[in-house]
């Protein structure tokens, strides 16, 4: 079974964006950047949806390296009902039947399938029962003023096992999870 692992980075208060944070939320230790570039280089395929493609997509050529060209260049999907192919050599567009295609990917043998961003797209990943990790970044800040796009925000009720844990840099705090049903209310 290929797993599908969702990751996103977050400020302790949930924000999975800052309307003024830098890549990263300017975090960038040797450690943590070691880590991101480990990842990175294992084989997966990617998911993302329109909008982390177009912010993705609107990186300044100055910053677009040999890491952002292999992502560009990953297998994998873009989630959207208005686009009809992409300029990324590696992404095939998915129209609103996507959970039909990921539920068959998953079912089969492959690389893992990473979400980037796309916070609906991992809310739909969960509700289906589709999700197979949560991988959680957490930046050691709060966001009450800037921060956007809360992640929690719209998710269903679930319940998580701790897989792995691991502090980088001694600030970022990376947190691993599986679901694990339903939660027990009293």
């Amino acid at each position: 079974m290929t797993e599908i692992v969702c990751e996103i980075m977050l400020t302790i208060d949930g924000a999975a964006r800052g309307e003024k944070s830098p890549a990263y939320y300017g975090y960038t230790g040797p450690e943590f950047m070691a880590w991101l570039a480990k990842k990175n280089a294992q084989t997966h395929r990617t998911l993302i949806g329109r909008k982390t493609l177009d912010a993705l997509s609107s990186i300044p050529a100055a910053y677009q390296d040999d890491g952002y060209r292999r992502m560009t260049e990953n297998p994998g999907w873009v989630v959207s009902s208005t686009l009809s192919r992409v300029t990324w050599p590696g992404l095939t567009v998915l129209g609103s039947r996507f959970l039909d295609t990921l539920r068959a990917e998953r079912a089969g043998e492959g690389p893992e399938i990473r979400t980037m961003g796309s916070l609906s797209i991992v809310r739909q990943l969960l509700a289906a029962g589709l999700l197979d990790r949560l991988r959680l970044i957490y930046c050691p800040l709060i966001l009450p003023q800037s921060g956007v796009e809360p992640f929690f925000r719209g998710m269903p009720d679930q319940k998580f096992k701790l897989r792995d844990h691991r502090i980088l840099d001694e600030e970022v705090v990376v947190l691993d999870y599986a679901p694990d049903g339903r939660p027990h209310y009293s």
